[in-house]
């Protein structure tokens, strides 16, 4: 007997109302705007501006990926550190960081490991982007803890920005949620988010699966012939539809 299990799409889990985030919750005592943007402005070293949602699916044995469009309209950074940065976190032992730095003077997308966030040497996975002109991303947190940079403004990175479970930064907060904004110490920034929202993955259906499929349907007819025949060309053995009776 054959079983396949089909998966259907699902809806995006968590998702930003830029007028009204009021399903995430204000993390920092900074400013934001609210607008065809929302704008988070962090004019302090000592404090700053981010927003966390409850996510389910950001726990710990689900592929979850979160997209994000943004524009950094100015940055004081603080060594490596832009001040920006997107979050999976599963809230038991690790998480998901993806951040704007600098490294090498060059502007790109680092995925933060161990140690301090303003050490060049915490992002071992860099990602060249300017991010003072509109950027997307995504980034995906898979079942086994890896971290990566699945596309950068619609492009797959080359080679993988993959950041492996075992080198991934622990928890941000206990319970899994998703996360955004200008979320560190020291890093001056002004940045408006056009878009975010998470997703779980949906696996696509190998080409064994569609093979399969399509025999269920040849057997399903088989089963109907009145209303659904099929007849075989032998010089083409090509399907041909039959006219129904």
């Amino acid at each position: 007997m054959l079983a396949l299990e089909i998966t259907t799409p699902v809806e995006a889990a968590t998702i930003l109302n830029r007028q009204n985030p009021g399903n995430f919750t204000r993390d920092g005592t900074q400013s934001f705007t609210r607008g065809t943007v929302l704008r988070l402005t962090d004019t302090s070293s000592s404090d700053f501006i981010a927003f966390f949602a409850t996510d389910a699916d950001a726990g710990a044995g689900i592929d979850v990926d979160v997209f994000a469009t943004f524009q950094v309209i100015q940055s004081v950074p603080s060594s490596a550190d832009a001040g920006a940065r997107l979050v999976i976190n599963d809230g038991i032992n690790r998480s998901a960081i993806a951040a704007c730095v600098v490294i090498n003077g060059e502007r790109g997308i680092g995925l933060l490991s161990s140690g301090d966030p303003i050490a060049p040497a915490s992002y071992p996975v860099f990602v060249p982007v300017d991010w003072q002109a509109l950027t997307s991303i995504q980034l995906r947190r898979t079942a086994s803890g890896d971290a990566e940079i699945m596309e950068v403004n619609g492009v797959a990175p080359n080679p993988r920005a993959l950041l492996t479970a075992d080198m991934a930064p622990t928890k941000t907060r206990t319970g899994p949620t998703v996360e955004f904004g200008a979320a560190s110490f020291g890093p001056e920034i002004t940045i408006d988010y056009s878009a975010f929202r998470s997703e779980v993955v949906v696996p696509e259906p190998s080409a064994f699966a569609l093979a399969a499929l399509g025999m269920l349907g040849l057997m399903a007819c088989a089963r109907r012939r009145a209303r659904c025949l099929v007849g075989f060309s032998a010089n083409q053995g090509l399907a041909t539809p039959a006219s129904l009776r």
